[in-house]
Formats: structure tokens, C-alpha cells, sequence
């Protein structure tokens, strides 16, 4: 049978073997009201470390849940290939669902940008309202697909403004930088002998980067590359060429 997992906001690393620990209201609500768990029955803690902690439910609360807290087992779910996919602001629900399958397709982390033919305006209260929403949203997709490591999603920034702030020191270089494109010169598959640990893939919104914008990407060290004859949706292509790289250089057999 299946143990629930469940995301804890602390260090756990430091917690001795058998002690108590308060889940928060939210969690401590999904275990008791809407799995109804009782005493006794086992779950899954993780924090973002890399480690699943073994734990006890004690005193099933659906306000504070008491659990015991037992073994850290090391959760090898982590691909060698650190992705980071800067993805282009879209409507609705689009934006949720390109989070949540990033995280089980095993990205480092995720970019929203806005560009030049960007649609999606958000003022920075509603911004960081947003990127608090799209957090959780990985942090239950890591509960459902078996990640310990939580990606984090940045606030959602102009895609100038990242370039710019890429070129400078303390920004983390690239070794495969991609631009996403159905005007690309040469296919994904078709790129050159490498062996990158890092890459970071960048996604235009619906209409696609504009010239500025991928000029901007090529000063930038971005290689502009198309994934085939049929030109994918936003929400999509991203995912896409996650996949191609996951199984060229990643963790996908």
C-alpha cells in the first residue's frame, strides 16, 4: 500500500528519532478530514533536503496532527541534468499546469517571464500572490510524483530584466542554454556531441518570442532551436523539450 507523503515547512534534519512533531493546519487537514487517517497509521514527511522521514500519526488532529517522527531513507529522485525552464506568463490555468508537470518531468527550477508579446500583466502584490500559488503547486506535485527536492519558482520577472541579471557574476552559468523556437536553425535532437549538467530552456508565450526577444537571447548565449514540424502551444512546448533533454542527458531511460 501507498504512504501518503506530506511537505513539512522546517528542517527535519536536526529532529531526533521518535519525536513528536505539529503538522501544519493545512496538511494535518488533509491527512484527518480528507484521507481520514487515524493513530497509528503511517506517512511519509519531506522538507526539501532529499530525504523522506519516516512518521507515525499520534494524536490525529485535523487543526494540528501530532506525528512521531522515525528513519530518514535518502530519496534518490533528483535528475543529474539541473533544468531550468524560463517560461513565458500564460492565462488561466495554462501557467499551473506547466508547473506542476515541470516538477514530475524533474526541473530544477522554473522562470516566469514576461516579453514582448506577452498578453499576461500582473502587478507585484498579484505577483507574488502568484508565485506563492505556483510554489505549493510543486511542492504537491513533489508529494504525488516522489521528489524530496522541492523546485523553486521564481517571481515572475521581464525577460530582459533575467538576461541581464544572467550576465552577472552571482547568476548561475549554463552549460546547454536553448531558445525554443518554430524558426530555429537546427532541431533539439540534432544538437552536437555534449554531455551538459546544467541547461536552462526558455519558452515564448502564445505568438511566440519576438525578433527583439531572441535577439536578446542570442547575445544572451542562447542557441535557438525548433522541436519539429508542428508548432506547440505554450503550455507545451516546454514540456516537450524537457522530455527530449531528460532522455538525451537525464534520468529518463
Amino acid at each position: 500500500m501507498r504512504v501518503t507523503r506530506v511537505y513539512v515547512a522546517r528542517d527535519l534534519s536536526g529532529l531526533a528519532q521518535d519525536a513528536t512533531l505539529q503538522l501544519e493546519a493545512m496538511a494535518s487537514a488533509h491527512l484527518i478530514k480528507v484521507l481520514r487517517l487515524r493513530a497509528g497509521a503511517a506517512v511519509l514527511l519531506f522538507c526539501g533536503d532529499g530525504y523522506d522521514y519516516a512518521a507515525e500519526i499520534v494524536t490525529p488532529r485535523a487543526e494540528a496532527c501530532l506525528v512521531k517522527i522515525g528513519p530518514r531513507t535518502l530519496r534518490e529522485a533528483e535528475s543529474p541534468l539541473r533544468i531550468t525552464l524560463i517560461q513565458a506568463l500564460c492565462r488561466g490555468e495554462k501557467m499551473d499546469w506547466v508547473i506542476e508537470k515541470a516538477t514530475e518531468l524533474g526541473v530544477h527550477s522554473v522562470v516566469p517571464v514576461s516579453t514582448e508579446r506577452s498578453d499576461v500583466q500582473l502587478s507585484a502584490e498579484r505577483a507574488d500572490k502568484r508565485r506563492v500559488h505556483w510554489q505549493r503547486i510543486a511542492i504537491s506535485a513533489c508529494e504525488q510524483c516522489q521528489r524530496a527536492v522541492v523546485p523553486e519558482i521564481a517571481a515572475p520577472i521581464p525577460l530582459a530584466h533575467y538576461l541581464s541579471a544572467s550576465l552577472s557574476q552571482a547568476a548561475e552559468s549554463f552549460d546547454l542554454k536553448l531558445a525554443l523556437t518554430p524558426e530555429g536553425s537546427i532541431g533539439l535532437s540534432k544538437l552536437g556531441s555534449i554531455s551538459p549538467r546544467t541547461a536552462v530552456i526558455a519558452v515564448g508565450p502564445e505568438g511566440g518570442f519576438s525578433p527583439g526577444d531572441l535577439q536578446q537571447l542570442r547575445l544572451s548565449g542562447y542557441q535557438a532551436v525548433q522541436l519539429g514540424p508542428r508548432v506547440l502551444r505554450t503550455e507545451s512546448a516546454g514540456l516537450a523539450a524537457i522530455s527530449v533533454v531528460q532522455a538525451r542527458w537525464g534520468d529518463f531511460l
